[in-house]
């Protein structure tokens, strides 16, 4: 008898060793040790680089890391200059974007024997005077809807009590993680509250001043400005690439924003008509609101669509006849953007999605709306400028 449990106890010891070892070697990926018909690499879980390729030259590799660390710490103290600038930077460059734009209008009227200041003071005078228009007809409506301003926010509490519950466990879950704040209500005298006022005023009148004086230096002296800009390079080669980048960045700018301004006033007498026609208040409002607004990509419509819809529900009482205006606004600006703006302007100036809406989220986080609106024109002009200077390859890319 104790000579079978030995014998037993060894067979159970060694049938445990066997099965430990058979596990081992499952870990360890040997494809011999694994079961008949089966294999690691037939389930497809490798991690790793499929046919590595080493460096050849590390030294090479680190070199042109510290060349694109360089070139990221100046591209950031350059974004720190242009915020803390951007009272000065923002309507030189909305003047130069401006003048570019018309610039080819003005080089026309040149040709054709007028002084270079005649098409200067008109361009600077049109411009002026359509600010004063849309100023003089656009004050009348929104001063009205200022005063209106307590009924309409009683109205939109009472349209969206039901997201008082939800909007209220918000702010208790920040009051508990972030603390209770004090709020202190501080009854400023009348000569604060005009203090504040010009303070806010005084800066923009300035940066009005300094847009349409620059504006009109930029126009009459275009020519100048063009010999300098390729005067600044030695060769001819130098100097041919700089000027194809002048020419044609006013071709791409004047092309697509002229173009652009055409189909956006479309869009605000669309927009203008629909809300007359639904009995919204101040139609020419909204038609101007959403010709400034199809200026900004992909953000500016969507502002546009909730705010009709904020505005349907003020007019009427149910749901359905709020979502008439946006549900249609949404439609013409799909049929807009995705089919009559390409078949106008064309496949070759359009830019690609992603692109657009980088850049127009860095420049209205650095400059605000005024960043939004510059953004697509900046984005032009370093396209056209990097097509010159690194000329587009169609490579073929393997998948």
């Amino acid at each position: 008898m104790r000579q079978m449990a030995n014998t037993a106890r060894e067979g159970s010891t060694a049938a445990v060793d066997a099965r430990i070892a058979e596990n081992s070697a499952l870990a360890a990926g040997n494809p011999t040790s694994a079961p008949p018909g089966w294999s690691w690499s037939s389930t497809g879980l490798r991690v790793g680089a499929n046919d590595p390729s080493p460096l050849s030259d590390a030294a090479s590799f680190w070199r042109l890391m510290s060349q694109v660390a360089t070139i990221a710490m100046a591209a950031i103290m350059i974004g720190v200059c242009l915020y803390f600038a951007r009272p000065l930077v923002v309507p030189i460059l909305g003047a130069l974007v401006v003048s570019l734009t018309l610039g080819p209008l003005a080089g026309y009227a040149v040709k054709h024997g007028l002084p270079a200041f005649v098409p200067a003071l008109a361009i600077v005078a049109i411009i002026a005077a359509m600010i004063y228009v849309a100023i003089i007809a656009l004050a009348d409506p929104a001063s009205e809807l200022i005063t209106r301003a307590p009924e309409i926010g009683t109205k939109i509490k009472e349209k969206f009590a039901f997201m008082e519950r939800p909007l209220a466990a918000i702010r208790d879950l920040r009051s508990a993680v972030m603390g209770a704040e004090s709020m202190k209500v501080d009854v400023s005298a009348p000569t604060d509250v005009i203090g504040s006022v010009l303070g806010t005023v005084t800066p923009a009148l300035l940066q009005f001043v300094l847009f349409f004086a620059t504006l009109f230096f930029f126009v009459f002296g275009r020519a100048a400005m063009r010999r300098s800009v390729v005067n600044l390079f030695d060769s001819r080669d130098a100097r041919l690439r700089a000027l194809k980048i002048f020419n044609d960045t006013e071709r791409s700018l004047s092309g697509y924003l002229i173009t652009v301004t055409i189909i956006n006033a479309c869009v605000g007498l669309v927009a203008a008509i629909v809300t007359w026609a639904l009995g919204f208040p101040a139609p020419l409002l909204w038609g101007a609101l959403a010709f400034m607004l199809n200026y900004i990509p992909y953000v500016g419509p969507g502002i546009m669509h909730a705010i009709l819809f904020v505005i349907g529900l003020l007019t009427f009482d149910t749901l359905l006849p709020a979502l008439i205006a946006p549900l249609f606004f949404m439609t013409f600006t799909f049929l807009e953007g995705h089919f009559i703006m390409p078949n106008i302007i064309g496949r070759q100036l359009l830019l690609h999605p992603v692109a657009v809406f980088l850049s127009l989220a860095f420049w209205a986080w650095l400059w605000g709306p005024i960043g939004a609106f510059l953004a697509t024109p900046i984005l032009i002009m370093a396209t056209v400028a990097s097509d010159h200077l690194y000329p587009r390859s169609k490579t073929v890319l393997p998948e």
